[in-house]
């Protein structure tokens, strides 16, 4: 605000004040100055009941926060003498249960007790006597029982050892069957050759005789005969019998009856007893070397 609207405002405040006198503004003073007065004091007097009121909120913050320090002293105490009644309590059902089981030992020495006043020394020295009995028993028996338990271990071992020589001469036989029975050995086109099962005796043209092992030499068309190993001239196929290759009726009969039990009753399974030879020649032994 310049200097110019203050002075008219002055002049406009004085101008007001000039239309009332001098006693009228004088009251209006005085009114003004004792209200001025009256508020100043009221608001003396509310600033006094304020700390008052500030003071007493104090005291009693104070006084909540003791009591709060006091229920925690006492809530502290609470909880040790929980800890202490259930340490009590643990305490005393355990020596309840000691109790208990004392108890029960006293009535069973009691029971012991009559029972042994019941007997008198004869007795319990028989007693004793059986008892030495009884447990001597019981040793000879354990002592029988760990022998045959010993024999039985021995008896097995030996079984086992003598089932693992069992196996090992099944295979032996089982190679040697495979061999017996004349196991194919070379084919081409229409060239066989299968082993032959035993030894044979051949005679040279000259009446001298040699043995050895021979094949089967057969045809295709199922005609053959024994090729043999002569020390003096080598390998060759046997000569045919003057007239060819005639077998005898028995021959062929036993041949019928051999072939159709094997291919048609056994499924051509050749079995043990298929094996036992027949044999019409006294000097031909029928064994495999």
């Amino acid at each position: 605000m310049d200097s110019t609207t203050q002075e008219l405002k002055q002049l406009s405040t004085l101008n007001a004040l000039a239309q009332y006198g001098s006693d009228d503004l004088l009251a209006a003073f005085l009114a003004s100055y004792n209200q001025q007065n009256a508020d100043w004091d009221e608001m003396v007097s509310d600033n006094q009941r304020l700390q008052q009121e500030r003071d007493g909120y104090k005291r009693q913050c104070n006084a909540q926060i003791k009591e709060i320090e006091e229920l925690k002293q006492e809530s502290e105490f609470c909880r040790d003498m929980a800890l202490q009644a259930e340490d009590i309590a643990n305490k005393s059902t355990g020596v309840q249960q000691e109790l208990n089981r004392s108890k029960a030992m006293v009535k069973s020495l009691q029971n012991e007790l009559k029972e042994l006043k019941k007997l008198n020394p004869k007795k319990l020295k028989e007693q004793n006597k059986r008892q030495q009995q009884k447990a001597i028993e019981k040793d000879k028996r354990i002592r029988q029982a760990e022998a045959a338990l010993k024999d039985a271990g021995k008896a097995l071992e030996k079984s086992r050892a003598e089932t693992q020589q069992a196996i090992a001469k099944i295979a032996e036989l089982q190679k040697q069957l495979a061999h017996d029975t004349g196991a194919g050995l070379y084919h081409n086109n229409k060239d066989h050759l299968i082993i032959w099962p035993q030894k044979t005796k051949m005679q040279r043209p000259d009446g001298s005789i040699f043995e050895g092992r021979s094949l089967l030499y057969l045809h295709q068309s199922g005609r053959g005969g024994l090729i043999t190993n002569d020390p003096d001239n080598g390998s060759k196929l046997c000569a045919a019998p003057p007239g060819g290759l005639r077998p005898g009726s028995d021959t062929i009969d036993f041949a019928q009856d051999w072939l159709f039990k094997v291919n048609e009753l056994q499924e051509g399974l050749v079995r043990e007893e298929d094996m036992i030879p027949v044999n019409y020649n006294g000097n031909f032994d029928g064994k495999a070397a």
